[in-house]
């Protein structure tokens, strides 16, 4: 089976075989652990066939889980052709046994299969593709099951492998006919089976040859492929032991259907960023190929390429065999809830309803400020998901998307933070206004004639999947926000002085009645004057006996420090009052625009612009907000305190406040 195995099936084999052997191959005296390779013979008792085990299982070696006799059941595996001869390169292995003995007397696999062609040649067998050679003495061995690399010239070649030396694949061959061929030409051996595939030298070429993305493997060494940019990532910095530098990645697609991670580093950045445009057709070769890591890399290839400077890359002409995309779309927004997985991958074609305000975070990891917009999208199942976009994209979202168009999402991960929502990652990809052709001209005119005839109606209202537990500073619909007696009836904030310490989330329509300014010093602190990384102008800073102002986070003395708001304010609304903590980017929406801290610290504190400060608070008092806020138990002192804090907040909108509680009432 593993013999045989042909790219020609998805179907993977899972045989059980013996280990009759391991032998280390010894390798540089530089070489760690890690790079350590170990040759296997597996066995079924008739035959056996040599084997390499992949290096992410080398641990089974070193556990002792791998002993030489032990049964092990094949999980998955790649073959490779090394110098005429068929190597099995072992991914993953699953143990059945020990057991301390050779089982038969088998032969070299390659050896009974001639043997048995041989055999079969002498019965007047000519035709090699429809012929099945019987072995009449017991049990049929698995190399004399029915073999297809026997032409009908007599040529025997090992069939196309899509881990194997792949076929090269003329450009002018129709998309049908592409891989019927079974061509090796060119080949190139590297020790462990690498250099399959064909180089290509002249890349503009109507002969030229290209590997399909769905048979690239990391043994070859030698490929081209020719694919279409379908998603290009921004620049962006990395720092780690071994230096520091910048890099950028591409989805690239072919005609197989396939996709690949590529990514550029350093020097490459500088010469291939500009280079490469989205939806423009390439020829790529040159480039390494690893093991993808599928927590970040959502294409559908197992593999991806690294690409440096030596890499080679021509723009072709665009024969439009390439798709723009290849979609895989849920079957409506609704369907987030039954049926995808959380922290999964998923498709889908919706009309953006919405588009709210550009926020801020900060990054736990990088202490980098990070710019976040939530769009609203709705289809034609009469539900809403929230889905956030970051950095340019989040600037760019009010004008980019304010014509509630329709979007193509592509590899959206969904989270249940908040219900079910949605988020954007390197890999994501949004396409406005599609074409029927890329997304379905069905699905694509039941949505817009959903979104004409209902969707668009203001009185029209959907049910949103992103409920008020979703943090960030999301703000939710109308139908799902809460009144501030919530607090105490839901007993919010008690989940987190538990072990989980997860806080609750709510949003509220209330009213400041009193926002407490007096604190000693004024209603704010002293944070490091630094605005660089690490600090950001946010730790405290403290005043020394030199007037300098000393941060402990940077440990640095700042000539000057910057003061952010921090203090207190009563809300309230129909049903009950409650305390919130109000911060410094809150505060200035709060008071209005040009309030900062620092202006108010000058003008009214070594100013004596004494009424200015009253003027200011007094103002924004008795005003209507939406409030986003945090709900958590706290330890004050040695009490328990559940503490609220306002993370995000907008005026209220008193004509669509109308129009929703008017929906409302229609529903009621």
């Amino acid at each position: 089976q593993l013999y045989n195995h042909s790219s020609d099936t998805n179907i993977k084999p899972t045989p059980t075989l013996q280990i009759i052997n391991i032998k280390k191959v010894s390798g540089s005296a530089s070489s760690n652990a890690n790079n350590e390779r170990y040759r296997v013979v597996l066995s079924d008792g008739q035959c056996y066939i040599q084997g390499m085990l992949a290096t992410q299982i080398n641990y089974m070696i070193t556990d002792g889980t791998l002993v030489e006799n032990c049964v092990v059941q094949v999980m998955d595996f790649i073959t490779n052709l090394v110098q005429g001869r068929t190597v099995v390169i072992l991914l993953n292995a699953r143990p059945k046994g020990k057991q301390g003995y050779k089982i038969g007397n088998p032969v070299d696999v390659s050896t009974a299969a001639t043997a048995a062609a041989s055999s079969s040649n002498k019965q007047g067998n000519s035709n090699y593709n429809n012929t099945t050679t019987n072995n009449n003495n017991g049990a049929k061995p698995m190399y004399n099951q029915q073999r297809q690399q026997y032409n009908n010239n007599g040529n025997n070649n090992r069939p196309n492998n899509m881990y194997a030396r792949p076929q090269a694949v003329a450009s002018n061959v129709s998309p049908q006919n592409r891989y019927a061929s079974n061509s090796y030409n060119n080949q190139n051996n590297n020790s462990f089976g690498g250099g399959g595939g064909t180089h290509t030298s002249n890349p503009h070429g109507n002969n030229t040859l290209y590997t399909p993305i769905s048979q690239l493997n990391i043994y070859m060494s030698k490929w081209t492929i020719r694919a279409r940019v379908t998603n290009k990532g921004p620049i962006k910095t990395w720092s780690n032991a071994k230096g520091e530098g910048r890099l950028f990645s591409l989805d690239l697609l072919d005609d197989s259907g396939t996709d690949i991670r590529a990514t550029f580093f350093k020097e490459a950045v500088d010469r291939f960023y500009d280079l490469m445009m989205l939806n423009h057709v390439y020829t790529i070769s040159g480039g390494k190929l690893k093991v993808a890591n599928m927590q970040w890399n959502t294409c559908k290839s197992g593999f991806e390429i690294t690409c440096d400077v030596n890499t080679e890359i021509h723009e072709v002409k665009d024969d439009g065999r390439i798709q723009r995309n290849v979609y895989e779309f849920i079957d409506d927004i609704a369907a987030l809830e039954t049926s995808c997985e959380v922290n999964g991958n998923a498709d889908l074609l919706a009309v953006v309803k919405s588009v709210g305000p550009v926020g801020t975070v900060t990054s736990k990891r990088t202490q980098q400020e990070l710019f976040k917009c939530d769009l609203t999208l709705v289809d034609q199942s009469n539900t809403s998901v929230n889905l956030t976009v970051w950095g340019e994209e989040a600037k760019t979202a009010a004008s980019k998307y304010d014509r509630t168009p329709i979007v193509a999402v592509k590899k959206v991960r969904v989270s249940d933070y908040g219900g079910r929502s949605l988020g954007t990652s390197s890999g994501t990809n949004i396409v406005l206004d599609p074409r029927g052709e890329d997304v379905g001209v069905q699905r694509l005119e039941t949505l817009k004639s959903w979104w004409r005839n209902q969707g668009s109606n203001v009185s029209h209202s959907v049910k949103s999947i992103s409920g008020s537990a979703g943090g960030g500073g999301r703000m939710v619909s109308f139908e799902d926000r809460k009144p501030i007696r919530a607090i105490k009836d839901e007993n919010m904030g008690g989940n987190s002085a538990s072990m989980d310490n997860k806080p609750d989330w709510l949003t509220v329509k209330a009213c400041f009645t009193f926002l407490k300014k007096d604190k000693e010093g004024g209603p704010w602190y002293t944070a490091c004057g630094n605005a660089d990384e690490p600090c950001k102008n946010r730790p405290k800073a403290t005043m020394t006996t030199e007037g300098t102002w000393h941060c402990d986070k940077c440990n640095r003395a700042m000539p000057n420090c910057v003061r952010r708001f921090i203090f207190s304010a009563c809300i309230t609304d129909d049903t009950s009052t409650s305390w919130v903590s109000i911060f410094n980017e809150q505060a200035e929406m709060l008071l209005g625009e040009g309030i900062t801290a620092d202006m108010l610290y000058e003008r009214c504190f070594e100013g004596s612009e004494q009424e200015m400060f009253e003027s200011v608070f007094n103002k924004a008092n008795f005003t209507d907000w939406v409030l986003k806020c945090r709900v958590k138990s706290e330890m004050v002192g040695d009490e328990q305190r559940v503490k609220t804090s306002v993370v995000n907040l907008m005026p209220v909108d008193y004509v669509q406040e109308s129009r929703d509680m008017l929906a409302a009432i229609n529903k009621m």
